[in-house]
């Protein structure tokens, strides 16, 4: 009993000293820096309340605020001062999205605010309500690096209208408002966080219409880091970006509370003579701005990102697109590898514990393993076998069966057959292209044809090459969709269902928008592997969508129902299957949440 105690007790010591949680990471021991793209005011309302509130505090994070603009002092690049290390975290716009192009390894963790905010305004005495209209107007036009210009650009762009042609004139940031009161233009570019609000103390009376009718709808302020600091402090980013989000929604739900806080704390925006009506003017537009609470704070979509990337492309703001996987934060990644690391020190030490028990087992049952005293073993011994019967007569020969019927796909893991295809995609992308792959690690399993869905993938490798100049870029990725009554409209010619989407992405020369609306026309397309994706995917009861901008490149997404026996369900009834999944950034087409 002596022995069998001792083992107990070490196989409970075993459990309790092995299957321990993982402590979180050390919180950062310095000051974490967040440098904010513009004056202290409601815009930014979110980083106090964490602050103030204690959030950032709770997950042992000491952090300071830094506004970008402050009287007397010249606007601040938040950009820079991350890149250069004298902050961690900074706020942004879309522009963002243009340093990132510009090779800025830039990581972008949330959008706050699902729509820009910008409008075109012009006078309430005056009719100007869309880019074509503009054309008979005097359009204030800022830098042509100014994303309030970008945006008038790419409105103009979506109608298919050449933003040469305006009667333009030449201002300076910041000189808008004057210019439009004074009559010096009849329409202008302006942000919704200050403009309406300036144009009062004006008294001046305002109309606008919105560039998003027209084309993607722009995110609006984003919290970012650098790709260097998220991977050397993957914990700390993770933490700082739910603590960021957690004080939005304090402060969209408690505006009175944190903006009073603001008004009695922080010194007012400049040029604002009623600061307490103007942070209440604020707050109001921030909680529409961020859809709150009817969308997630932060949430992102891949896929309207790569839209915006491809419409300032066409609006000649970038001179080529990027990977997004490259510069969007996943929050999903990191949480799954909180869990792998916790799952494997969880199977490390299950497999040590069954180790120490079967070797318990075996020593405790020693003498039961060894032979048995002759007495016993022929008392053990089994009986002999009868005689055996004779073989029956051979009969006649039965005819063969009949062959079953064809299985029907397997479940396939999309990322081994990728894998195994490499060398043969490689074949197909000759140096100095590069090649690159982005394979999403929990992909789900579709049942399909490998070597149908392999030798599709294989020939829309080739066709992105053909389009391709020598240097060009061809990206392969995989990602999980999910598409229900809430988000179906956001993706054009989605069905609705689990899939796993393979993408072939490249930066090539692209397809206009007459060959884009023909691109599934086997007759006439320029792109035949497109054409023959649609037939095949429609086979597993999945689709295909297209993206494509002259100069920019292309991408082909083919989704795959997961598999049932992942999904814990059947794959949805067959329904409509949409075939005009191809779209343009010339398209005009509302935003993607």
């Amino acid at each position: 009993m002596s022995r069998r105690f001792a083992l107990a007790v070490l196989v409970s010591a075993l459990l309790c000293g092995t299957v321990r949680p993982a402590a979180a990471d050390d919180p950062a021991a310095d000051t974490l820096v967040l440098q904010l793209h513009g004056p202290a005011q409601f815009e930014f309302a979110g980083y106090f309340a964490a602050l103030w509130k204690g959030f950032y505090r709770a997950e042992g994070m000491t952090v300071e605020i830094k506004p970008g603009v402050v009287r007397g002092a010249a606007p601040v690049d938040p950009v820079r001062e991350v890149e250069d290390g004298r902050a961690q975290f900074g706020t942004g716009g879309v522009d963002l999205l243009v340093r990132s192009a510009q090779g800025m390894p830039l990581l972008l963790l949330a959008p706050v605010f699902q729509d820009s905010g910008v409008m075109i305004y012009y006078r309430a005495d005056a009719e100007y309500p869309s880019p074509a209209s503009l054309l008979k107007a005097r359009v204030g036009r800022l830098p042509a690096t100014d994303m309030l210009d970008v945006e008038l650009v790419t409105a103009m762009r979506g109608e298919g209208i050449d933003p040469s042609r305006l009667n333009s004139v030449s201002l300076l940031p910041g000189k808008t408002v004057a210019a439009l009161a004074d009559r010096q233009v009849d329409a202008v570019p302006g942000s919704a966080w200050e403009f309406p609000w300036l144009a009062r103390q004006r008294s001046l009376a305002l109309k606008s219409f919105d560039p998003a009718d027209y084309r993607v709808e722009f995110y609006g302020d984003t919290l970012f880091t650098s790709q260097r600091f998220a991977r050397t402090r993957p914990d700390v980013v993770r933490r700082f970006r739910a603590a960021s989000l957690k004080g939005w929604a304090y402060a969209l739900d408690h505006a009175d509370e944190i903006g009073g806080r603001m008004l009695a704390d922080l010194p007012a925006p400049p040029g604002i003579s009623d600061p307490a009506g103007f942070m209440r003017y604020q707050a109001v537009l921030a909680r529409h701005l961020a859809g709150y609470p009817d969308i997630a704070l932060g949430h992102s979509n891949p896929e309207r990102w790569s839209r915006i990337e491809a419409t300032l492309a066409d609006a000649g703001a970038l001179l080529r697109t990027t990977d997004p996987d490259a510069f969007l934060y996943d929050p999903d990644a990191a949480a799954r590898g909180r869990t792998g690391l916790r799952d494997g020190a969880i199977v490390a030490a299950t497999v040590v514990v069954v180790v120490v028990i079967a070797g318990a087992v075996l020593v405790l049952r020693r003498r039961r393993a060894l032979p048995p005293p002759p007495q016993q073993a022929a008392a053990e011994a089994p009986a002999a076998p009868p005689p055996s019967a004779p073989e029956p007569a051979p009969g006649p020969v039965p005819d063969p069966p009949v062959p079953a019927a064809p299985e029907p796909p397997r479940r396939v893991d999309l990322n081994a057959m990728l894998q195994a295809l490499e060398p043969e995609i490689r074949q197909r992308v000759p140096p100095p292209a590069s090649l690159r792959f982005s394979l999403l690690p929990d992909l789900w399993q579709a049942r399909v044809d490998t070597a149908a869905i392999g030798a599709l993938v294989l020939d829309l490798v080739s066709a992105a090459n053909a389009d391709n100049e020598h240097t060009d870029d061809l990206i392969i990725g995989t990602r999980n969709y999910r598409f229900d009554a809430k988000n179906l409209a956001e993706t054009p010619g989605a069905m609705p269902g689990e899939f796993a989407r393979i993408t072939i992405r490249d930066n090539g020369r692209g397809l206009s928008g007459a060959a884009l609306e023909r691109v599934f026309d086997p007759s006439v397309t320029r792109r035949p592997a497109v054409a023959a994706a649609w037939p095949l995917l429609r086979k597993y009861g999945g689709f295909t969508r297209v993206e494509s901008a002259e100069g920019v490149g292309t991408a082909v997404h083919l989704y795959l129902p997961r598999a049932a026996a992942d999904a814990g369900e059947e794959p949805p009834p067959a329904g409509r299957r949409y075939r005009s999944g191809a779209r343009s950034t010339q398209r005009r087409s509302r935003s993607l949440r």
